[in-house]
């Protein structure tokens, strides 16, 4: 059984309109959510008994922070070296299929730190019951597939089943 776990990073910043889009950092909403989520995703996978996933995350700044955010909300995350990956920096949810369909098989349970729209028509193709209109700065969806294979699993439009979903604004697990 596979695990995706899928983290749109938390608010940036638009203060500095001459950094491009790759080099914006998290503002101070962003920075104050993403221990929240880190939080929230350590109390869930914990109780749940399930492995810590692998953190895959975009190049980009505001994804990188929002990681770094995260292991303060669950210290022991920061034991973990997160794969930064380039081609995770997409708005387009055909990119994080393809990306995802090739992931190691050996991996049960990654973690995608990614961006909007793509983040949001994955979250809708793979769990369509959830209805998503937008997956919010810093909002985690933990996604669970009965498929033994990641190919499998994202080639199944319908095959998540959706465990928990958090936003920090809301506080609590839906």
């Amino acid at each position: 059984m596979k695990q995706l776990h899928l983290i749109r990073h938390a608010k940036s910043s638009w203060a500095h309109p001459e950094l491009s889009d790759h080099q914006r950092p998290l503002n101070d909403r962003g920075r104050h959510a993403a221990p929240l989520v880190g939080r929230a995703m350590h109390a869930e996978i914990e109780a749940s008994g399930r492995e810590t996933p692998q953190f895959f995350v975009s190049t980009a700044q505001r994804a990188r922070e929002t990681f770094d955010g995260l292991t303060i909300g669950w210290p022991l995350l920061g034991e973990q070296l997160p794969n930064y990956d380039d081609a995770l920096y997409t708005f387009d949810k055909a990119d994080l299929i393809d990306w995802i369909a090739a992931a190691n098989d050996g991996l049960d349970s990654i973690a995608l730190i990614g961006h909007n729209p793509a983040m949001t028509d994955l979250a809708n193709f793979l769990c369509p019951p959830l209805m998503l209109s937008n997956l919010p700065t810093a909002g985690w969806l933990w996604l669970r597939f009965d498929d033994h294979a990641w190919e499998a699993s994202m080639r199944s439009p319908r095959g998540g089943i959706c465990r928990a979903f958090y936003t920090p604004k809301s506080g609590k697990l839906l």
